[in-house]
């Protein structure tokens, strides 16, 4: 996901805007933005994130693994929008220069401890588990609205790794100033991602029709989501997904996760009472279930997907529908926000079939039971309409008569007559007639045929709308001069003092 506009190659931008103080280029980070320990997906598995203000302070062999690794996902050409690889020399200022910030197993307590661990000949790719960037998304008086680009390791893929970075940049992007967070192109096959931020709160403001020409995708043009979300903001939501998977080891280990304290043992022993694991009998690799009221609960995104897509194949029903089918048996956060990804994602409900679809210009009709499109359309045809093809859908009259034969015709409309005697004492304006006459000539000279009532012709149907829209205007003028003279009479009677 990179920054809007951004130029791997061009200088850096930094922070002129929103709250003080400004980052100084390659300067101290803030106080409170220190390494920070994370638990894997696994509950027991510790890493650490190490944040970097400056290309400078990543050891070289660290930060050639991570170029490496980005010019790998680059060349896979599905989730970055580049085609060239970057070079070296360009990754360091690119990635480090406002922030960055690295994953590596264990425990780390300085960014001094990887410089010793890069000096004992530390093999990274074995150790690093992926790495993010914090930029301003726009220059100048917009800087203070973010970016984040993402790295996560193939080997370190399945293990929560690129949610517990997307919570890091939640928490440190505001202590670095920014109040705002866009990304502008999550393309819409990179499943992961548009899990990820879903969960962490973000919105989907935008999309951008077909704008991923990707490889895995050579034949078609692939939309991507933009999105937004507040920085700094109180009573997140995003932890309730990975509360199931604390309160599955929990229940399996009778021992709390690495890290939790008082009140994250009180809710994990309150939630002890309402679920259970029910060994998986399924036959395969996958972990025992974790089972709320009967449901199994699902935490992994990627499987979530899987079953939303699974149950809207089956009839390709909406949104409601999907969803109660899924909540029969399975449980999890926000299953309507995975059904409507699956929807959208979906090529048959996406692709209407070819000739069902009727002119948006058509007059939809009332199909008599019994009766033929030919006979029915034969028998009323309005004008200035378009009738519906013949392989249309036919509509059936809920209720109608099943002899058609036996119903009973519509009685005949009375035809209008217009008399000139009507309007004879009503003056006419001359505009209003020239205009007409001209008007008359441009018809008659075009060939064109205006829509005419029964019982009149051309010229009577034009003098009897032109008179009716003068009288209108008239009764108009009436109104706004006996409303005038009535409250100018009002207003005589209350100023007016007496000698």
């Amino acid at each position: 996901m990179p920054a809007m506009l951004d130029d791997p190659t061009a200088p850096a931008i930094y922070r002129v805007s929103g709250p003080a103080p400004y980052p100084v280029p390659f300067g101290p980070l803030p106080t409170e933005i220190q390494v920070r320990q994370v638990t894997l997906r696994d509950r027991v598995t510790i890493a650490t994130l190490i944040p970097f203000s400056s290309p400078n302070q990543v050891p070289p062999k660290l930060t050639a693994y991570l170029c490496e690794l980005l010019n790998r996902e680059i060349k896979k050409g599905d989730t970055y929008p580049m085609m060239e690889p970057l070079p070296l020399s360009s990754f360091g200022p690119y990635w480090f220069a406002n922030f960055g910030a690295v994953m590596i197993m264990g425990e780390v307590n300085s960014v001094e401890e990887i410089m010793r661990m890069e000096e004992r000949g530390e093999d990274w790719p074995s150790k690093c588990l992926g790495s993010f960037y914090v930029k301003p998304n726009y220059p100048g008086r917009s800087s203070h609205v973010c970016n984040g680009g993402f790295l996560v390791t193939d080997a370190a893929r399945n293990r929560g790794v690129g949610r517990l970075m997307g919570e890091c940049y939640l928490e440190w992007a505001p202590k670095l100033g920014y109040t705002y967070s866009v990304f502008n192109l999550v393309y819409e096959t990179n499943v992961a991602s548009l899990r990820i931020w879903d969960a962490l709160g973000f919105k989907r403001i935008g999309r951008v029709k077909g704008c991923g020409n990707l490889e895995s995708y050579p034949d078609q043009f692939i939309d991507a989501i933009i999105f937004g979300r507040e920085l700094g903001g109180e009573g997140d939501e995003y932890v309730s997904e990975e509360r199931f998977d604390k309160i599955r080891f929990y229940l399996k280990t009778g021992t709390y996760p690495n890290g939790s304290d008082r009140a994250e043992k009180s809710r994990l022993r309150s939630a002890a009472t309402h679920y259970k694991i029910v060994p998986n009998a399924d036959g395969n690799d996958e972990e025992d279930k974790l089972m709320l009221k009967g449901k199994e609960v699902i935490s992994d995104p990627h499987k979530q997907y899987e079953i939303a897509r699974a149950a809207h194949a089956q009839s390709h029903g909406g949104i409601n529908k999907t969803t109660a089918t899924i909540a029969e048996k399975y449980h999890w956060v926000r299953i309507k926000e995975t059904v409507s990804a699956a929807i959208r994602n979906c090529t048959e409900c996406k692709e209407p079939t070819p000739g069902t679809k009727p002119s948006p210009f058509a007059t939809r009709e009332r199909r008599t039971p019994g009766k033929s499109n030919e006979q029915s359309s034969s028998s009323r045809t309005p004008r200035n309409s378009q009738p519906i093809s013949s392989d249309g859908v036919e509509q059936v009259v809920a209720g109608a008569d099943p002899h058609p034969e036996q119903q009973q015709q519509p009685a005949p409309m009375a035809p209008m007559h217009f008399q000139a005697s009507d309007y004879g004492d009503m003056p006419v304006d001359p505009q209003i007639m020239a205009g007409m006459h001209h008007s008359w000539q441009d018809s008659n000279a075009n060939g064109s045929q205006p829509m005419l009532v029964d019982g009149e012709d051309d010229a009577e149907t034009r003098l009897r709308e032109e008179l009716e829209a003068q009288m209108m205007r008239d009764q108009h003028q009436d109104v706004y001069a006996s409303d005038l003279k009535g409250q100018q009479d009002r207003a005589f009677s209350t100023d007016e003092v007496p000698d």
